[in-house]
């Protein structure tokens, strides 16, 4: 197998960019974490001065020393519970965060697996922004168009009796994956058909690095025709080779990359 003339693109993506975000939130959160404890401790050092200084013989009201006595273990508990809010808001932050990076990951493994096993007769093309998010991958070659949705999930990937995905043991998913794949292939084969003047297949591929994926699993949907194929990046290769329908000729191929390659500086 030859190896594939595939650029390594270090654009940062939409998902980089929500991976920086959050980590700038989670170092914010950090800081105002430590400022407010840093203030709970002072003020409640301060009502504890305050306390002792009015026993003082001078003082004409010695019942300060209660108010202020009282006011302390008051004043730390209410610290306490709005710390705990920030811990609790700092786990999500975090579990968030944690999420994106595991889907970066995912992304790049199916990407950098393509490029490096592909033949140079395919072109991959990774991350480009629809305006809402990326196209995870798009790859173009003699035996068509494939776009290709990568998810992070682990566990056992199958379906349900209905078709609809099901996971097992495993990461449940926080969106329809299938209606997010319909949503973009209209999207993919709007913009080829237009900036090339042809009437492209786009074949719809989910794919889960991280999971074990039943053989041979389509999901399908009662409201269209959309069968969409799951598989395992390994498995990802073999369907790309085998599948036949609307083979491209060089010509479409250059045509197509150009389209994409124009779509993917945007």
């Amino acid at each position: 197998m030859k190896e594939p003339r595939q650029k390594e693109t270090k654009r940062k993506t939409f998902l980089d960019e929500q991976i920086s975000d959050l980590k700038n939130d989670l170092s914010d959160l950090d800081n105002i974490k430590l400022a407010f404890t840093a203030f709970l401790v002072l003020v409640a050092l301060l009502l504890l001065y305050l306390a002792l200084t009015s026993l003082d013989i001078r003082d004409v009201h010695p019942a300060r020393f209660w108010l202020y006595l009282f006011s302390i273990p008051v004043y730390i508990l209410m610290g306490i519970v709005t710390q705990r809010s920030i811990n609790k808001f700092i786990g999500k932050t975090k579990s968030n965060y944690n999420e994106k990076v595991k889907e970066r990951e995912a992304e790049k493994e199916v990407q950098d697996f393509l490029k490096k096993n592909l033949t140079e007769e395919y072109r991959v093309f990774d991350n480009i922004y629809t305006g809402y998010g990326d196209i995870d991958a798009i790859v173009v070659g003699p035996t068509g168009i494939y776009m290709i949705e990568i998810k992070s999930n682990s566990g056992v990937i199958t379906a349900n009796t209905k078709g609809y995905l099901s996971i097992i043991d495993g990461d449940t998913p926080n969106k329809n994956y299938r209606d997010q794949v319909r949503k973009e292939l209209g999207q993919v084969k709007l913009y080829i058909d237009i900036n090339t003047g042809l009437n492209s297949w786009v074949n719809p591929v989910l794919v889960f690095p991280f999971g074990s994926v039943m053989k041979d699993l389509i999901l399908v949907s009662e409201y269209d025709n959309l069968r969409l194929p799951v598989m395992s990046e390994k498995d990802l290769l073999k369907y790309i080779y085998a599948k036949n329908q609307a083979k491209l000729t060089p010509e479409q191929i250059n045509k197509i990359s150009k389209a994409l390659e124009e779509w993917q500086k945007d």
